[in-house]
């Protein structure tokens, strides 16, 4: 292995190899194929978990990690022999996949994950060490961890809070940067 670290060429820019956020998938039905087929686009690393593994298998991408109840790996082992190298990471029933899949992340180094799933976000709360971007739906929620969101956006772009403190969504009305701040970390999704 080379002691300098791997660069990707891109049109745009260089990155440095992981440094493309991770893509786990916990529901393969959250999001679209055309939303799925963008989060591949830099060839992240593709991690699953057993209970969208049958679905992600019809898409015949490459995965690089399975998340797989204890009981199952056996079975898995067998089952996606066409997709090795692979790493199968396994969870006993008290543990939650999700959160065996998050320490993994935070245990390589990743510094940022793109989350397919419809698990609540205060699910993922507690893995704040990465940069979330949870997609469910048409919606891409981003964490905001230090209680400060600045961002610039086209007019006719609505942005969503959570918790929404019974605040409505803002609808920027021109261009411009949209500030929040807030005590707290909390959720932002913009469409």
């Amino acid at each position: 292995m080379s002691q300098y670290p791997a660069y990707i060429m891109s049109s745009h820019h260089i990155i440095r190899e992981d440094q493309e956020p991770a893509l786990l998938i916990m529901d393969a039905g959250a999001v679209s194929m055309e939303q799925v087929q963008e989060l591949l686009e830099w060839s992240p690393t593709v991690m699953v978990s057993d209970k969208a593994l049958d679905a992600v298998m019809k898409w015949g991408i490459k995965i690089d990690v399975v998340v797989a109840s204890t009981d199952r790996v056996a079975e898995f082992t067998t089952l996606l022999h066409d997709q090795f190298p692979l790493k199968l990471l396994s969870y006993n029933t008290e543990e939650e996949a999700l959160s065996t899949a998050l320490y993994f992340l935070i245990a390589k180094k990743q510094n940022a994950v793109n989350v397919i799933a419809t698990e609540p976000l205060e699910s993922f709360e507690s893995f704040s060490l990465l940069d979330l971007s949870i997609f469910n739906g048409d919606k891409r929620w981003s964490f905001i961890r230090n209680g400060s969101y600045e961002k610039w956006l086209p007019a006719g772009r609505t942005v969503s809070v959570y918790p929404s403190h019974d605040e409505p969504d803002l609808q920027t009305q021109r261009d411009g940067v949209v500030i929040i701040k807030r005590d707290s970390s909390f959720w932002v999704s913009e469409f």
